[in-house]
């Protein structure tokens, strides 16, 4: 009769012999090492569907990526010589132009330092806050780098329909506008760890689901959804604009801020920047591209330029 040992899978013939073979080194040793190869092997499952989730992450960002490049491709060049154009005749007038002064009295005094902005985000933006429901995980990235130390918006939300903003050049001091945010996202994303983010993401809701035994909503479900947030797309834009919103004084307001003629080819040149940016990067996170979103403002431009 042949017995099999239970601990190393060793085969004997009497009863006697599998007494005395469990009590040898051999026996543990053989043991051991089958218990960590299920151990590795366990571990490798896990990194396994991780490898898997993150494959299908960067399938779809390529995908809405690509469907939207073509848009930008088409639109970009004719878009860059209505700016140009309306750059160097700068013809927005005081009617046209904000009341700074409005503004003044919302803002900070202090400016939005982009050199500190990777090192607040850093600091604020990690797998613990991350974790919070999306209006906390906004409010914290708003109250802890978007407000000075007295609680005053750096940023202030000047057309909530369009989504501009404006806040102080931090070497000029002067208003500036960021369409979007689109540079503060830029900055925040810079200053995000994101490879150190997923894999402590990962693993603490792992542990999480192991611990409950396994009831409840699946990790790398929740971990697909947590990690959407470190895009700051629109729900990021969306959040700050209620949050930071101030109606301009002049119902006939442009959205460019500044009355003179620098301060207008500067933001003009910020619109064709981000022109240029989102077709050299790649830089789409939304089906609707943000470029092309404020169609007015475009068509302003067309009607008064793009005709000579």
């Amino acid at each position: 009769m042949e017995i099999k040992c239970d601990l190393c899978h060793l085969v004997v013939k009497r009863r006697t012999d599998l007494a005395r073979h469990k009590k040898s080194d051999n026996c543990k040793k053989i043991n051991n090492i089958l218990n960590t190869i299920i151990v590795e092997n366990d571990k490798y499952k896990k990194e396994l569907e991780f490898l898997k989730l993150e494959l299908e992450i960067s399938k779809k960002e390529i995908e809405d990526k690509d469907k939207q490049i073509k848009l930008l491709q088409e639109k970009s060049e004719e878009y860059r010589k209505i700016v140009e154009k309306a750059a160097t005749k700068s013809t927005f007038n005081n009617n046209n132009n904000y009341t700074h002064n409005n503004y003044l009295n919302y803002i900070s005094s202090e400016p939005l330092k982009f050199k500190e902005i990777k090192e607040q985000a850093k600091k604020y933006i990690n797998s613990v806050s991350v974790m919070y429901d999306d209006e906390d995980f906004h409010d914290h990235i708003v109250d802890n780098i978007l407000k000075d130390k007295n609680g005053k918006d750096k940023v202030l939300c000047t057309d909530i329909n369009r989504k501009n903003f404006t806040y102080k050049d931090e070497n000029s001091g002067k208003m500036i506008y960021d369409p979007e945010l689109e540079r503060l996202r830029e900055e925040l994303k810079k200053g995000t760890d994101i490879k150190q983010i997923r894999s402590q993401l990962l693993e603490k809701l792992v542990a999480e689901y192991e611990e409950n035994g396994g009831v409840g909503i699946d990790p790398f479900k929740q971990f697909s959804d947590m990690i959407k947030k470190l895009n700051f797309g629109n729900p990021f834009i969306d959040h700050v604009a209620k949050k930071t919103y101030v109606k301009r004084c002049s119902t006939e307001g442009s959205q460019v801020c500044g009355s003179s003629l620098e301060d207008n080819n500067n933001n003009l040149k910020l619109i064709e920047n981000k022109c240029k940016n989102n077709i050299n990067e790649y830089n789409i996170e939304s089906k609707e591209t943000s470029l092309f979103e404020d169609e007015e403002e475009y068509q302003k431009l067309l009607a008064e330029f793009g005709q000579e």
